[in-house]
C-alpha cells in the first residue's frame, strides 16, 4: 500500500500565502488607512473640522428629531454629533444643529474602505468569510516563524537583508530575505492584529468563553433606578449622569431608548455600559461593565487593541507597523515566488 506523503511545513506555508496574499493586501490597505479615518474625513470634508465639540445639549435636541438607527456622541477626537439613520446614511451635525454633511453608503473612499474591512461589503455573510481567513492567516505567520526559527545559535545576521535591485538576478536574494526579516521583526504587531481580528469575527463565542474560564466578579456594585419617565433623549442624559456621573455618553439607540457609556479607564472607545428606557421613558435596567464577568470584562479590550484605541502615540504605530508589514510580506513572498518560477 503507497504511503500518503502529507505536505510538509515550507509547503503549507508557500500555498497558503498564495491564496491569502490578496485578501491579506486589502486588510492591510484599509486597516491602515482606518486607524486615521476621523483625520481622513477631516481633510476630505473641510465642514467637519469643527473648534469645539458639539454640546450634548444640541446632541440631544438633534436626536430627537429621529426614531430609527443610532448615534454617535461628539468627543474631542470626533467634534461633529454623527446620526446614522435606518438606511445607513451618515448625518453630521455642527455646534448649531446645523446639518454639516450627509455620507451614503458606499459613496465615498471611507465608506468602501469600512465595508470592506469590516464584512468585505458581503453584509454578515462577509463576517463568516473574514473569520476564516483569519484563522488561516494565523497558521500562515506561525509557520512562517517556525520556518525562520534559527536551527542553531541565534544570531543577529539571521535579520540581515542585502539589497539589490529586486528586478536583477540577485534580486531574489533581496525578496527572500526582506520577506523572512520583516516577519520575524514585526510578528508580534502582526499576530496581535490576527488574533484581536479573528476574535472580533467571533466575538460572541470568545466572549462566553472567556467568562466561563473566568466567572469571577471583581466588583458588586448596585445602582438604584430612578422612575421618572424621560420622554426626551436630555432627560435620558440627565438620569444617566445621577446613575452613573462619572461615565461618559458615547452612542444612543434613536429606536429602543438604549444608551452605551464609557468609564475613564475602560478600553473600548465606546464603553460597555449600557443604560435602557422602557416605551413610557422610564429607566428600566443597568449594566454596569463592571459587575459583569472577568472574562467578560477581558473580552471587551479585544477592539481596542485591535484598533490601537489604547495607548496613544506607541501604540498606533506598533499596530502601523504590522500593517505595514502585512502589506511587504505577500508583495515580497509572492514576487519571490514568481521570480523562482520563472528561473526554473
Amino acid at each position: 500500500m503507497k504511503r500518503i506523503k502529507l505536505p510538509s511545513l515550507t509547503q503549507w506555508h508557500r500555498w497558503l500565502g498564495l491564496v491569502l496574499s490578496g485578501w491579506v493586501l486589502l486588510m492591510a490597505v484599509t486597516g491602515s488607512m482606518l486607524l486615521f479615518k476621523n483625520q481622513w474625513l477631516m481633510w476630505q470634508y473641510p465642514s467637519l473640522r469643527l473648534d469645539n465639540p458639539v454640546s450634548q445639549a444640541t446632541s440631544a435636541t438633534i436626536a430627537d428629531r429621529y426614531t430609527a438607527g443610532y448615534a454617535y456622541l461628539p468627543t474631542d477626537g470626533r467634534p461633529w454629533f454623527e446620526l446614522v439613520d435606518g438606511e445607513g446614511n451618515h448625518h453630521y451635525f455642527g455646534p448649531q444643529g446645523e446639518q454639516l454633511l450627509t455620507r451614503a453608503p458606499y459613496a465615498d473612499t471611507v465608506s468602501w474602505f469600512v465595508e470592506l474591512h469590516h464584512h468585505l461589503a458581503l453584509d454578515e455573510f462577509g463576517k463568516d468569510i473574514l473569520g476564516v481567513l483569519s484563522l488561516f492567516a494565523l497558521v500562515l505567520i506561525t509557520t512562517g516563524l517556525v520556518r525562520w526559527w534559527p536551527k542553531r545559535q541565534w544570531r543577529w545576521k539571521n535579520l540581515a537583508v542585502r539589497f539589490y535591485n529586486p528586478f536583477s538576478a540577485k534580486g531574489m536574494q533581496t525578496l527572500w530575505q526582506l520577506h523572512r526579516s520583516t516577519g520575524a521583526i514585526v510578528f508580534i504587531p502582526v499576530a496581535l492584529l490576527m488574533l484581536t481580528g479573528s476574535a472580533i469575527m467571533y466575538a460572541g463565542t470568545v466572549k462566553n468563553g472567556l467568562a466561563a474560564v473566568l466567572p469571577m466578579t471583581p466588583s458588586q456594585i448596585h445602582h438604584s433606578l430612578p422612575k421618572r419617565s424621560a420622554t426626551h433623549w436630555q432627560e435620558r442624559f440627565a438620569i444617566a449622569h445621577t446613575v452613573l456621573p462619572d461615565a461618559d455618553i458615547r452612542l444612543i439607540y434613536l429606536d429602543s431608548g438604549r444608551m452605551r457609556l464609557k468609564w475613564p479607564d475602560e478600553w473600548h472607545p465606546n464603553g460597555r455600559n449600557y443604560i435602557a428606557f422602557d416605551e413610557t421613558g422610564t429607566l428600566s435596567n443597568i449594566t454596569d461593565v463592571r459587575t459583569r464577568p472577568l472574562g467578560e470584562q477581558v473580552s471587551h479590550m479585544i477592539y481596542p487593541l485591535h484598533v490601537a484605541a489604547i495607548g496613544g502615540t506607541t501604540m498606533t504605530l506598533i499596530i502601523l507597523a504590522g500593517g505595514l508589514a502585512l502589506l511587504l510580506l505577500p508583495v515580497t513572498g509572492v514576487w519571490f515566488y514568481l521570480k523562482r518560477r520563472t528561473k526554473r
